[in-house]
């Protein structure tokens, strides 16, 4: 059970103040101390912090109740209530100006007191409830590293927490009432002013902006922004919150990350050329072989909907598929006569070998599995794994078709150019077999409509 508040009284006449303790007394309530002027009621509730001040307004001493209760209210933050038999008009503007929790005309029975009181005290601790919540929230608000701007339904300020404070120049104080477009002055990337309030009040939360341009104190601040308005009872906004960061910082990390991505990239580029230079050298009688397969490959993922990073690593895979050849004897890369068994098997660890190279460097992409499969088959009868089916990449299965389109087409040590033709035949035959028929239409297809040459 909540316990009574205390009551102080603050009454000149002797009678009407023993009265009045004994009337509190019968209603269960404590009297902190009974005083007759206005001096000694702000000093005792000032050293006694009753719960609630039973005032009169006409008081023996300087000080009459009107002021005494002002006082209380700014330095105690202590509900007044006055008692008094004064309900003249120019009595109850004075009081109404001390904001007192209650209004009780002499004379007056215990319910009237009773009703005021309780509600006096209600009132007051909800009302402090209520500022100390909104100190909490200011607090956490101030705390946050967003700006974030409040306005009514007119577009006119009605808060701003720390950090906007700083990036606008300006307080609170500053701010209040004052038009949103006069105290956030927001641009476009194109330099036109932008009005977001119209949208957030008329759109479901929250509405983001990005690219916009706040002109501060200390310059142009590039800034992100999200609203939302504050919904009233029929549904229409009753003003707009708006959150916005300022993004420069994050603009220059992300400049300076392109940066570093783009150095890396050209350190990878270079690093690949080098390796294929390097394998080139070994396999005169087939340079150029690496960048054609290369050029087709990314031709045919492409057309199967690969794109970005995916077709970058098609492109690298395509350029390093035969780095393994470095393994092979320089005899047998150029030999003018088709292998022997032991030599075409010797041949045949060039996958490994690549996939043994390429393992450990740190490519974006799982260049050395697509190397170690491009001679693999759909129907398990490839090297260097007998992989079949799913098991291939589809990487794989694209630098496969490539890889045979272009040696086909090209010259070898042992043989002249087979031509486009036949090379094109060859994956027709063997296509939902050895080869992946999705590749294969997309090769016939792109050489059909024109759109790849190895000329080009």
């Amino acid at each position: 059970m909540t316990a009574k508040p205390t009551i102080l009284v603050v009454e000149d006449e002797t009678i009407v103040a023993m009265d009045i303790r004994h009337r509190l007394s019968n209603l269960g309530y404590a009297v902190a101390d009974v005083v007759p002027s206005g001096e000694q009621a702000v000093d005792a509730a000032q050293r006694l912090r009753p719960d609630v001040v039973l005032m009169d307004i006409m008081l023996a001493g300087a000080m009459d109740g009107v002021q005494a209760a002002g006082a209380i209210a700014q330095n105690c933050d202590i509900p007044v209530i006055f008692v008094t038999a004064y309900a003249d008009e120019e009595t109850l503007q004075r009081a109404k100006a001390t904001q007192p929790f209650g209004y009780v005309i002499k004379p007056f029975n215990d319910r009237e007191v009773y009703t005021a009181i309780e509600m006096a005290h209600y009132k007051h601790s909800t009302e402090r409830l209520r500022r100390k919540e909104r100190r909490w929230l200011e607090a956490t608000l101030d705390s946050v590293g967003e700006g974030i701007v409040a306005t009514d339904a007119t577009g006119r300020v009605n808060y701003l927490n720390a950090m906007a404070g700083r990036l606008l120049g300006l307080g609170l104080d500053q701010a209040r009432h004052r038009p949103l477009e006069r105290v956030f002055p927001l641009r476009g990337e194109d330099g036109q002013p932008v009005d977001l309030l119209p949208g957030a009040l008329g759109s479901e939360c929250p509405l983001r902006a990005e690219g916009l341009v706040l002109r501060g104190p200390a310059g142009e601040i590039p800034v992100d922004l999200t609203a939302c308005a504050v919904p009233g009872e029929n549904g229409e906004g009753r003003g707009v919150v708006m959150a916005f960061r300022d993004v420069s910082g994050r603009r220059e990390t992300m400049a300076r990350l392109r940066s570093t991505v783009e150095r890396l990239r050209q350190t990878v580029d270079a690093t690949v050329q080098a390796l294929v230079l390097t394998s080139e050298k070994r396999d005169p009688y087939t340079a150029g072989h690496q960048q054609r397969v290369a050029r087709l490959a990314v031709a045919l993922a492409a057309r199967l909907g690969m794109d970005g990073q995916r077709l970058e690593g098609v492109r690298v895979a395509g350029l390093l598929h035969d780095l393994g050849k470095i393994y092979i004897p320089a005899e047998i890369l150029s030999k003018p006569a088709r292998l022997t068994p032991m030599e075409f098997g010797l041949m045949q660890t060039h996958p490994g070998v690549g996939y043994e190279i390429l393992s450990g460097v740190p490519f974006p992409w799982p260049i050395a599995d697509f190397v170690v499969q491009h001679h693999e088959r759909l129907d398990g009868t490839g090297y260097p794994n007998g992989l079949a089916g799913e098991a291939i990449s589809l990487e794989a299965r694209i630098l496969a078709v490539a890889d045979v389109v272009e040696a086909m087409s090209s010259h070898r040590p042992y043989r002249a150019a087979l031509g486009l033709e036949v090379a094109l035949d060859e994956v027709r035959k063997g296509r939902g077999t050895r080869y992946d028929e999705t590749v294969v239409d997309a090769c016939l297809e792109l050489f059909a409509a024109g759109s790849f040459s190895f000329e080009g």
